[in-house]
Formats: C-alpha cells, structure tokens, sequence
C-alpha cells in the first residue's frame, strides 16, 4: 500500500515539473530541405509580413541542383536572417544571410564561406560585397558588422517586460504544485521509514557482561524462562551435593556462576534473601527438573546449617 501511493505521487510530481509541449508542430511540412523552407518562407513574404529566421543550428543546401537563380533572387528585403553567438551557418545558412534584406549577427557567429556550387545557384553575388566577402574565405560576425545590411545582432533586437504564458501565469501554480507535492512525497516518506525502524531489544542491564577469559568455554544454554515478580525462585529445601560457586553475574533472578572455571547460569534459590553480589560465594545445587542447565544458588550458610555446624 505504500508503495503504490509513493508510487502515485511520484508519478503526479513528474507530470506537473514536465513542461507542456507545443500544440500542434509549427510548419511541419517545411522542415525537408533548403528548397522547400525558402518557397515556405517566400510564401509569408508575399503575405506582407517580416519573417524572422533565426538560425540555432547550422542549415546544409539540400537539393540545391532544384534551386533555380530566379528563385533565389525573389524580393527578400522583409526577410531577416539572425545568427547567434558560437553559431556557424553552413551553406544554406550563408546563402539565406546573403539573400536577407535584414542580417543581424553576433560577433562570435561564424558566416561559412561560399563553395563553387553554392555561389553557382546563387548566380554570382553581383555587387553585394558580403556574398564578395564569403567567397574567398568564412567570416565571423565582427568581420561583417557593418557591411552592407549588416548589423549587430544584440544591439538590435528588444524587448518590453516579461514574456507571459499562453494562457495566463501558469508557471507560478506549476511551481506551487511542485512544492506541494515535493513535501508530501517527504512527508510519506519519513512516515514509511519510521514505520519500518526496527524495534530496540531490551537488555536486562543485570546480567552485566560476561568475562572475556571464559566466554569461548561456554556451554549452549537453553532459553531462560519468564523472570518470576520475586528475585528469586523459591525452590524447596535444598537437596543434594552442593558446591562453591563464585557469583558472575547479578542472581536477579538468573545469572552465571563460576565453577571449576567454567560459566554457568543459575538461579537464585532464596527469594526471601537480597541476592549476592557479584565476587560473592554462593552454594549451588542441580536442578530437580530433568535435562536443565540450570544451577540453584544457595546462600554459602545453608551448607553449613545443613551440616550441623
């Protein structure tokens, strides 16, 4: 279950930071080759419109052998050809900047010089000394600004406020939404993870730790029962042989004994009684119950008593 909410959020935070694209592609059928793209644009020339080309990207003379001189020397005084900075135009670029009647270009943008069969379709450059300029050799920008029609792209272009989105200001809704969304994905986040800790064992701080000299000799030791409320166990007179042990651990109501230098767990046998302190001696006995592991400790005056003396 939370997976799939984290999922779902997840999915609705990267639908509202992925920005909408356009409606519909803007002159699809023009995008072919240089032919094709110069009679698109003639066409909205002959509307009575500038049209601005703005070239990002290198454009090649594709189909250039269809290219014919009339079609090239069409009237394109209302056709503006911008070439940014760290741009070179290619010879369909250079071609569209030589036929622009407005040229604007950065300094750094590089106009690609003109090879034999791209100044053939153009006819000859006639008295235009930007097309001479390209023939012998590539230009950048700062090398044209200033010939013929040719202006400084950065100098000549403007703008007046802010852009606005089409269809009011989406993008500070985007931005809330995203936010919103940002924080709830955290907040589930944090919530699954505290879910999950995993829950901290408890350790009865009186059995303290066990000595380093003798914990590889330990013997397996079967589970410990439930700790009785008393810290003890009331076992019944003692019965049996009894030995000395040394107290190890805290009796409360199990811990180990040192025997013979070995560790065992015992359990203290007079409930009544505080039990011994760790370094204390203690009397300890088998367990009555059959297969335990299990020693009863005894005060160190019970195997006296028990004697007579």
């Amino acid at each position: 279950m939370r997976r799939t909410l984290c999922s779902a959020l997840l999915f609705g935070l990267l639908i509202a930071v992925i920005p909408a694209g356009p409606a519909a592609a803007t002159a699809a059928d023009c995008d072919k080759d240089f032919p094709t793209r110069l009679g698109c644009w003639q066409d909205a020339l002959d509307d009575g419109v500038v049209v601005t080309v703005r070239l990002n990207k290198s454009l090649d003379l594709e189909g250039s052998r269809r290219i014919s001189q009339a079609a090239v020397r069409q009237d394109l005084k209302n056709l503006q050809v911008q070439v940014p900075a760290g741009v070179h135009t290619g010879q369909g670029g250079t071609v569209l900047f030589i036929l622009a009647g407005q040229r604007l270009v950065d300094p750094d943008a590089r106009i690609d010089r003109l090879d034999k069969d791209t100044l053939k379709a153009l006819g000859g450059c006639g008295d235009d000394e930007v097309c001479k300029a390209l023939q012998g050799s590539s230009r950048t920008g700062s090398q044209l600004i200033g010939k013929q029609g040719v202006a400084e792209l950065g100098k000549h272009t403007f703008a007046v406020g802010e852009p606005k989105s089409k269809g009011g200001y989406p993008l500070p809704l985007l931005i809330a939404l995203t936010a919103v969304l940002l924080l709830l994905l955290l907040g589930l986040l944090l919530a699954v993870r505290r879910s999950r800790a995993p829950a901290t064992a408890t350790a009865t701080a009186d059995a303290g730790p066990e000595p380093a000299e003798t914990t590889a000799r330990l013997r397996p030791v079967p589970p410990a029962p439930a700790p009785p409320p008393s810290p003890g166990r009331r076992v019944g007179p003692r019965t049996g042989p009894s030995r000395t042990a040394v107290v190890r651990t805290a009796l409360h109501p199990q811990g180990y004994v040192e025997l013979d230098h070995v560790l065992y767990r015992a359990v203290w046998a007079e409930p009544d009684r505080t039990p011994p302190e760790p370094g204390a001696q203690v009397e300890v006995t088998d367990a009555r119950e059959p297969d335990s592991d299990v020693l009863y400790a005894f005060p160190p005056a019970a195997r006296h008593h028990a004697r007579g003396s």
